[in-house]
């Protein structure tokens, strides 16, 4: 299973679980039913980031599917394109609406912050 059918299947298994059509959902985040289903048949990369987010929104994704969609969506991207692609849709727009955020992670990166300071941060964070 490729990558882009992984991606398709979850966003069928999301929209199917919601009991929204095919038609529905299209319209709803304003792409071609064509599109949609060829994303859902993997024939397709996912969408536009914009679309992504749309997509998640209209399907209610709780906060551990939408982690889930955006990282496969990702990583479908990156084989798309054939280069690095930083960012989930999620984050990427957090980042751009947050100066603050993009600030600490550019100091961390200067001072050579490890990934198990991010964690150490994470766990930090659970416990408020």
């Amino acid at each position: 299973m490729t990558v882009y059918n992984l991606f398709g299947t979850l966003l069928k298994e999301k929209r199917e679980q919601k009991n929204i059509s095919l038609r529905e959902l299209a319209k709803a985040v304003k792409i071609t039913p064509t599109y949609l289903l060829y994303i859902e048949e993997g024939s397709k990369p996912p969408p536009s980031d914009k679309v992504l987010l749309k997509l998640a929104n209209v399907l209610m994704l709780d906060s551990e599917s939408k982690a889930i969609f955006f990282d496969i969506a990702l990583k479908a991207k990156q084989l798309k394109n054939d280069e690095l692609i930083n960012l989930p849709a999620d984050i990427a727009l957090y980042l751009s609406d947050t100066e603050s955020a993009k600030k600490v992670i550019r100091e961390a990166d200067k001072l050579g912050y490890s990934n198990e300071f991010w964690n150490e941060i994470l766990e930090q964070l659970k416990q408020q």
